[in-house]
């Protein structure tokens, strides 16, 4: 088996590697397509290294990749042999994706929606699940919300303005520049080029806020939310101090911490795909060979959604 592995904060495609034994509760999946996301190049750099080690997760040899699609290579109790299915595995801890076989949890994958290909669908799971999370469950977003989101054209963003829309919400997108007219397609009723004006000096007050770049603090932007607000950061460690402080406030920081698969929203956002209300967004595609394209590319502005690596065979 073939999978990506991480040498002294370089990763290399190594060959040879031992196949994944099933635990209970798991199947076994033949990779088809991974994604790459910010995550993994934090792994790659040992940002998490202490963390993961203070809180005893088990290291493996493949620590890379948290999306994927693929075909399940054995039966199990709820997925056969042969289905297409699709996931996001355990944040934290388990296998991870670059590589061409998994055994996972069968709690974390759903089918794939039936009107996309391996590659569409495995730029989809983590993205849509997140964010879906973050909206439905955090912000409370229904009919007429007013939300705001900054970072709309990452790989967060793109399923976050589709899925918003989904809820009723009127949605402002906030990205840099040349992104207007896409993210509109998308379903984004006002498109913000952050170059230009800057999100805590806007005049517009908004219900949530979900921020999906990582960089803003709540005292930055509490002004422009409204009197019972929600403010949800893609990282809520960089907030953790205000999340706290809620207690306090009738504007609230959410704690947002998707850690794995949940087959019911996987399953309902398969469903909305195959109504056409959601679509995947691929950025590009890259080769298993060309993973050192792939990760550069993730430090690239002006991506548009997911960046996404072939593994294994259409067969």
């Amino acid at each position: 088996m073939k999978g990506l592995v991480i040498e002294n904060k370089r990763i290399i495609l190594k060959e040879g590697l031992e196949l994944p034994s099933l635990k209970k509760e798991e199947v076994l999946i033949k990779i088809k397509y991974s994604t790459i996301n910010p995550t993994d190049l934090d792994t790659v750099q040992g940002k998490y290294a202490f963390l993961l080690k203070l809180m005893g997760v088990k290291h493996h040899i493949v620590n890379t990749g948290l999306e994927f699609s693929g075909v399940v290579e054995k039966d199990g109790k709820r997925f056969k042999k042969g289905d297409k299915v699709f996931g996001y595995v355990d944040l934290m801890k388990g296998l991870k994706t670059h590589q061409e076989y998994i055994a996972i949890n069968e709690d974390f994958i759903a089918l794939m929606p039936s009107n996309l290909s391996f590659e569409e669908s495995a730029a989809i799971p983590l993205g849509a699940l997140t964010t879906l999370v973050a909206l439905q469950d955090l912000g409370e977003v229904k009919k007429c919300t007013k939300l705001l989101i900054n970072g709309a054209s990452g790989g967060l963003g793109v399923y976050a303005i589709q899925i918003a829309k989904i809820l009723g919400a009127n949605v402002t997108a906030v990205a840099g520049s040349n992104q207007a007219e896409f993210l509109k397609s998308l379903g984004a009723d006002k498109v913000i080029n952050y170059k230009e004006q800057k999100i805590k000096d806007l005049t517009d007050k908004f219900d949530v806020l979900l921020d999906l770049t990582s960089r803003v603090k709540f005292k930055e932007i509490r002004n422009i939310l409204f009197k019972n607000g929600r403010f949800i950061p893609a990282n809520p460690l960089n907030n953790i101090i205000f999340f706290l402080g809620n207690i306090f406030r009738a504007k609230k920081v959410k704690y947002l911490m998707v850690g794995k698969g949940n087959y019911e929203k996987l399953t309902l956002i398969a469903k909305w795909t195959e109504e056409g209300k959601i679509k995947p967004i691929v950025d590009s595609v890259y080769a298993f060979s060309d993973y050192e394209k792939a990760f550069q590319r993730i430090t690239e502005k002006g991506r548009r959604g997911r960046i996404v690596m072939k593994i294994g065979e259409n067969k």
